[in-house]
């Protein structure tokens, strides 16, 4: 499955920001620190990877890193398949890590990278975090003034809160959690995910909602005043918000997550991805991410100096107590049988 859809499609641009040669992967490559290939997701997002982590960390240490775009898991199981590993380092979801560790992918020397001062729980075997942000609800001020909704029990109170709600038309953008939890299910008893129940829950609100196809679709919504609810992901209701949109956060029931970075199986440059990959949970990286794209970090030293409007966007501990961490691990174990009842779903 190629994830080159949905959430990272945040803040693309309408080039890509670098491709790479066919020979990228190349140990030496002329270069006198050598030299390995990054694949990210593109656009902004990749934009701001450039300028936090891989610029730096090749001035520093004289290493050449060839950028590629979009990722595509599945191009990367070709290429392990295949014996012929051209890629070194790819942005992912976590659960491709927990799917793959030890078959398509390397796993981690935590002796070279630090996670010490990483949030716990966010490093697996085959994958080291690089940013973190969350799922949260998002409405329109001027829809419901001094009376605005405060949890995902109000996003589903289409009699108190009146109006279109707004998800993504991808099942794994925590429809079903948020659904269940209005519902009354506990957090800690979200998962394994109850689909009928989710799904009935949702049907309370069908005739009141929109489905979005992309981070752009979401923004453009939230900036035109299309809908008055939003399950949105923070960047862009930011991005909406800085151009003007009279929207405002819930952090309430917030649903975290975060992304990683997984090393292919067979690289021929590991050491030199290991020693990458501890510049990139470093303070100092993860602040001037988060000063150049509304992702928040993973190193709890780094301070990044941002605006009080993107904090607002930001999951810098705004009621993580009553926020929860989304599970990668049943995700890795269920996306695809989610993924066909949503498709079910969403098509009735």
């Amino acid at each position: 499955m190629t994830t080159n859809s949905g959430r990272w499609r945040l803040f693309a641009s309408a080039s890509v920001l670098v491709l790479t040669l066919a020979s990228c992967s190349s140990n030496g490559d002329g270069d006198d620190g050598g030299s390995f290939t990054f694949v990210g997701a593109g656009g902004s997002y990749q934009e701001a990877q450039t300028i936090a982590f891989i610029e730096p960390f090749m001035a520093e240490t004289g290493v050449t890193i060839h950028q590629h775009s979009p990722l595509s898991y599945s191009q990367l199981r070709a290429q392990v398949d295949a014996g012929n590993v051209t890629w070194d380092v790819m942005e992912a979801f976590p659960y491709f890590a927990h799917q793959y560790c030890g078959e398509y992918l390397e796993k981690i020397d935590y002796d070279v990278v630090d996670v010490s001062r990483v949030e716990e729980g966010l490093w697996s075997d085959c994958a080291v975090p690089n940013m973190k942000s969350a799922f949260i609800l998002v409405y329109n001020t001027d829809t419901y003034g001094d009376n605005p909704p405060q949890s995902w029990v109000d996003f589903f109170d289409t009699e108190n809160f009146p109006g279109t709600r707004a998800v993504q038309n991808d099942v794994n953008q925590a429809t079903l959690e948020v659904a269940l939890l209005a519902d009354g299910v506990a957090p800690e008893d979200l998962y394994p995910i109850d689909y009928d129940r989710a799904f009935a829950k949702l049907d309370t609100i069908r005739d009141d909602l929109v489905f979005m196809e992309s981070g752009a679709d979401q923004q453009e919504a939230m900036t035109n005043g299309s809908v008055d609810m939003v399950l949105a992901w923070p960047g862009r209701a930011y991005e909406a918000a800085a151009n003007g949109a009279p929207i405002a956060p819930v952090w309430n029931q917030a649903i975290f997550y975060h992304d990683v970075f997984v090393v292919p199986k067979g690289t021929k440059n590991y050491d030199l991805v290991m020693e990458f990959l501890a510049y990139v949970v470093t303070a100092e990286a993860q602040e001037t991410l988060t000063e150049n794209i509304p992702y928040a970090p993973i190193n709890v030293d780094a301070e990044p100096d941002v605006s009080e409007l993107e904090r607002a966007y930001l999951p810098l501990g705004q009621d993580e107590g009553t926020g929860l961490w989304r599970d990668e691990e049943w995700w890795a174990e269920n996306l695809d049988e989610a993924t066909e009842r949503w498709t079910e779903w969403a098509a009735s």
